[in-house]
């Protein structure tokens, strides 16, 4: 399986976020997926006031998040992707990097890493991960931080992890 994370638009703002690096973490990640020869996830950044705008129309929530994800494949929270397909796109993952940022700054961490954390959260996401219970959200948390671990391991090989 290919896992692309590819950017769709929006402001990438200097957004530091290595994405052929994160999609070899996911396909390692998620060998469910392996049945398809490309799965796909388009990933778009937008400014805080857009994020307000999409958490309101989607969510009725009148306030911005850090991430927001639209699955393709969700019937009654569940992940149910066609299972006849060489290729799946997963759907949309929409990040505020002001939100990201300001998270990055209260929980005194790198704002890369936080950025790689709520692109993963996203996806995880559109592949049926929750937190709707502590069972899920602990399974979900879990394979995040597995995955981002990795993605750090990897990027810092790589020398490409700026510690901002």
């Amino acid at each position: 399986m290919r896992f692309i994370i590819e950017p769709a638009g929006g402001e990438a703002r200097d957004v530091p976020l290595d994405t052929g690096v994160l999609s070899r973490e996911m396909e390692e990640s998620l060998p469910a997926l392996g049945d398809y020869g490309e799965v796909a996830v388009a990933l778009t950044f937008v400014t805080d006031g857009e994020m307000k705008g999409l958490n309101e129309r989607y969510r009725g929530i009148g306030e911005s998040t850090d991430v927001l994800s639209f699955p393709l494949w969700e019937e009654d929270g569940r992940f149910v992707p066609p299972a006849s397909w060489s290729e799946l796109p997963l759907g949309d993952v929409v990040v505020s990097p002001d939100f990201v940022r300001a998270n990055a700054e209260k929980e005194d961490i790198g704002y890369n890493i936080e950025m790689a954390r709520i692109v993963i959260h996203g996806v995880l996401h559109l592949v049926g991960f929750g937190h709707d219970t502590d069972r899920r959200g602990d399974e979900m948390w879990g394979l995040q931080e597995e995955i981002l671990g990795r993605y750090l391991v990897r990027m810092e090989q790589r020398g490409g992890l700026m510690a901002e």
